[in-house]
């Protein structure tokens, strides 16, 4: 099968991802590179908003909900940008006066200007295109994961109820009980994606996977790279290779989980870190006005928020040297009398503050305890730092030599560099800190209070390491760069060419031996092939092997729509649900060990119904029609038969009659009760 089921899907995922975001940068007078690659993340924020809110006003879920917010948020953001240039206030303060501050640089469409950044994208997107589908599969193929049952099951129940708020979803689960915030950006974009396309739900959810792993993902990296020093064409597209050749993102997410929510929430981190940098002003360029930064930076922090809390959590970890930077060049800027002291201690109460809200938050927004209780430390803390440098975090048993290699030609240069760039090694060192802490902290020592934010999931952590490395990766790769031309590459060539032309053509055999020592790396393969067979549908998989699936495929043949399919939670049989729309018994793992009162009961006595007519009271109250045999292999290998004794010797008892079978998966009708 080829991936062309997939194309509408994508493409309707991609204005979805783009055309709201653009509204709004682009009302706010961003042009070009930057107007685009920002644009992904207010997306997200206007979908999540835009799905809370509707069901508060009466409005069903549908297409043009988000786009209709857009229009608001686009005309407030051109009101505010207008009225503050108007006034002169556009960037203020600018801080002109202090000794290397950085000139605004106009924005603009020019792809001409740009040209380079569009170009490590494409070969970004080629890149990753190419790996993700082979670690996927076929459009149709889904993670047999333990997560994926909801993620699936939530994308109809948004489409069937109509609501897809972040405040809603969760009931799908709740047993009837407050279902609490779960995050739900990806749902919501996903479910625009099957509602508007025809697609399936896996198809429409693959689709979604490329779009963000693909063209949210390089966008973001290129414009956090660029919002900080200005990059050379050598420095993009091999930063743009890089980013598609390091398992640990995206690939590692699609892998374990399946964490959906983190994947789009870690893409659009470097936007955040980007725009911090931007508006803190520690970076060797500027692009955004002061305004521009604060108005879309609420924004882009609200969708990163909504697509995962912490995502938004690791940003802000990952932010917090910007705010020692810019307080140490204030202190400097007062110590050379360059602003008024008291403006100075001003400025540095409020960059503490920051750090004390920071502080704030990581108590407050993190799951409960026991959500991650599962996650235990496994290695020492010298293991988690060789596995953070080497950059074969979780998802690799070697290192990515290669990557490492310019990493550290990236740190060299740092170091050397008399610039205000010193903090991406406080970045860099905070990542460590944590990820050594989610390996190695033990409960007694404050596990949950270090590392709770991500559910004390060693996975979730390692993911974030490609975003802080290839910083590094793009530093070097410019300081290379503007080493190796001042050799003159044109005697390469014999004087055959133009120092300008040398130069482009060096740079580009080195970008090709580099992609190709990146892309052949022996970690990089093996993780897309251990990927491709976990997705590759078998009779040993733990959701759904063929002949389940082809059971799902049918049950409109079989079952009709008013009928509830009796299911067990752990064999992937929930999810007749989100692939043929019949109600189950159970919709996710998450609840199965407390079942509402007549769902035990039928757990425990169905076999029985031919005897116990409070069997087939329920059976009949609850239109219970079907029960589905999907056999023993269960997700994460575990093993719940006694928690359904009423599912055994079912057609023996006179209960069910199979109306259809593939292989050793079946569909049963409950007769006993007729």
């Amino acid at each position: 099968m080829s991936w062309l089921p997939a194309l509408l899907p994508f493409v309707v995922g991609i204005l979805l991802v783009f055309v709201p975001g653009l509204l709004v940068t682009c009302a706010t007078r961003l042009r070009g590179f930057d107007a685009l690659a920002i644009a992904p993340a207010i997306s997200t924020a206007l979908m999540a908003v835009s799905a809370i809110a509707a069901p508060m006003v009466g409005v069903r879920w549908a297409l043009w909900v988000p786009f209709a917010l857009a229009l608001v948020v686009a005309a407030l953001g051109f009101a505010v940008v207008y009225g503050l240039q108007k006034a002169g206030l556009l960037d203020a303060p600018a801080g002109r006066r202090l000794s290397g501050s950085i000139a605004l640089t106009p924005m603009t469409w020019s792809v001409r200007v740009q040209a380079w950044h569009y170009v490590a994208v494409a070969l970004s997107f080629i890149f990753l295109l190419r790996n993700m589908t082979n670690a996927l599969g076929q459009p149709d193929w889904i993670s047999q994961t333990w997560d994926n049952i909801f993620h699936l099951n939530a994308v109809r129940y948004i489409a069937d109820e109509g609501n897809g708020s972040a405040l809603f979803v969760g009931t799908m689960t709740a047993r009837g009980g407050e279902a609490g915030f779960y995050p739900t950006a990806w749902h919501d974009f996903v479910s625009l994606i099957f509602m508007n396309t025809g697609s399936t739900i896996p198809v429409a959810t693959n689709a979604f996977v490329l779009v963000v792993s693909t063209v949210v993902w390089p966008l973001a990296l290129i414009y956090m790279v660029r919002s900080i020093f200005p990059a050379g064409r050598f420095a993009l597209a091999v930063t743009g290779i890089a980013a598609s050749a390091m398992p640990a993102f995206p690939f590692l997410l699609t892998y374990h989980g399946v964490l959906y929510p983190n994947l789009l929430g870690y893409a659009l981190v470097p936007v955040g870190i980007g725009m911090m940098a931007q508006l803190f002003q520690v970076g060797l360029v500027r692009y955004l006005a002061t305004a521009q930064s604060v108005f879309l930076g609420i924004f882009v922090a609200l969708g990163v928020s909504l697509a995962h809390p912490n995502a938004i959590m690791s940003m802000l970890a990952l932010v917090v040297p910007i705010f020692a930077a810019r307080l140490v060049l204030q202190v400097v800027a007062a110590v050379r009398r360059e602003i008024p002291v008291w403006v100075a201690v001003l400025q540095s109460i409020a960059l503490v503050g920051l750090y004390f809200f920071v502080s704030y938050l990581w108590g407050v927004i993190r799951p409960p305890e026991e959500a991650g209780a599962m996650w235990n430390p496994e290695k020492t803390q010298a293991q988690a730092l060789g596995e953070m440098f080497f950059n074969q975090s979780l998802a690799t048993s070697k290192p990515l030599w290669v990557v490492t290699a310019l990493f550290v030609v990236g740190a060299f240069f740092l170091v050397l560099a008399k610039n205000r760039l010193y903090w991406i090694f406080g970045t860099w060192a905070v990542l460590a800190y944590f990820y050594a802490a989610v390996n190695s902290l033990d409960w007694a020592d404050g596990r949950y209070d270090v590392v709770g934010v991500w559910y004390n999931d060693a996975f979730r952590v390692a993911a974030l390491i490609p975003t802080v490395t290839l910083i590094f990766v793009a530093y070097g790769c410019q300081k290379l760069a503007e080493k190796t031309s001042a050799l003159e590459p044109a005697r390469l060539f014999r004087g055959k060419l133009e120092p300008a032309e040398a130069a482009l053509v060096s740079g580009t055999v080195a970008a090709v031996v580099l992609a190709y020592l990146l892309q052949t790396a022996a970690p990089l393969q093996n993780y897309i092939a251990q990927s491709f067979w976990k997705y590759a549908p078998n009779s040993e998989s733990e959701l759904l092997s063929p002949d389940e699936e082809n059971i799902l495929q049918h049950l409109d043949d079989f079952v009709p729509e008013d009928k509830t399919i009796v299911v067990q939670a752990f064999n992937g049989g929930s999810l007749a649900y989100a692939y043929a729309n019949r109600e189950v018994t159970s919709y996710h793992v998450m609840g199965a060990d407390d079942p509402t009162a007549d769902e035990s009961y039928i757990y425990q006595h169905l076999n029985q119904a031919n005897v116990d007519p409070k069997v087939c009271q329920i059976v009949n109250d609850e239109n219970l029609g079907y029960y589905l045999e999907f056999g023993h292999v269960e997700v994460n290998d575990a093993d719940h038969r006694t928690w359904y004794p009423g599912f055994e010797e079912l057609v023996e008892n006179g209960v069910v009659q199979e109306v259809y079978r593939a292989g050793g998966a079946k569909l049963y009708e409950i007769t006993a009760c007729e």
